[in-house]
């Protein structure tokens, strides 16, 4: 069985997070053939500030729209 985990900073949708389980999903079973109902996917949401790059923790999630403002 599959086991995808995948750690992103809180605030995408449920729509959004939904869509990365099915794609990443999807991805797998095309990828090495695993039956999908094989194949599970967890999702942990951490604040920013959980996620350090180069020592700087990241800033909370923002869609890219409210980026761009």
């Amino acid at each position: 069985m599959p086991i995808i985990q995948c750690d992103i900073r809180e605030g995408r949708t449920p729509e959004q997070k939904q869509a990365l389980a099915r794609e990443l999903t999807r991805v797998v079973h095309e990828t090495i053939g695993a039956p999908i109902e094989y194949i599970y996917v967890l999702i942990r949401e951490t604040p920013g500030s959980h996620h350090v790059k180069g020592g700087v923790a990241l800033p909370p999630y923002a869609p890219p729209e409210e980026i761009q403002r």
